[in-house]
């Protein structure tokens, strides 16, 4: 186990109590760990549906993996519809300041999430801003690994 270890398990214990059902208010003076971009051989994994105006809903999901010194990840969107759906796949590099997580896109474009106290990711603009536009657009949660 390297010396990175403990503090990233630590961490990954204290997101592992958050529901995947629901989000939780988010509690007052506490605030969870960053997300570690040095953190080795790990993975998070986080789900959303946001309503859609054309279709019946979309379904997110968001790994970010970290090891051998890079930080990738895996965007997938279903976009739900009476007899079709469509599934949009989208990988890239992550970096992390702080709250702020930013996935860059191997074809371009960037999207921005801040994360809150309770481990939700929640889409921002591109200066971190909350636009109104994307205040249905959060990620929740779902799994946490540690070292294989």
């Amino acid at each position: 186990m390297s010396r990175r270890s403990p503090p990233l398990l630590l961490c990954l214990l204290l997101l592992v109590g958050c529901d995947a059902a629901a989000p939780r208010a988010p509690a007052t003076g506490r605030r969870l760990p960053a997300i570690d971009p040095g953190a080795v051989d790990s993975a998070l994994e986080f789900r959303g549906e946001r309503p859609c105006v054309d279709c019946a809903g979309i379904d997110s999901w968001l790994r970010l993996q970290s090891g051998a010194g890079l930080q990738r990840y895996q965007l997938v969107e279903r976009y739900r519809g009476e007899g079709r759906d469509l599934r949009f796949e989208d990988e890239g590099d992550w970096t992390a300041r702080g709250d702020l997580l930013r996935l860059r896109s191997a074809q371009g474009g960037e999207r921005v999430y801040l994360r809150q106290d309770d481990g939700s990711l929640q889409a921002r603009g591109t200066d971190g801003a909350l636009l109104p536009a994307l205040a249905d657009d959060v990620l929740l949660p779902t799994s946490f690994e540690g070292d294989r």
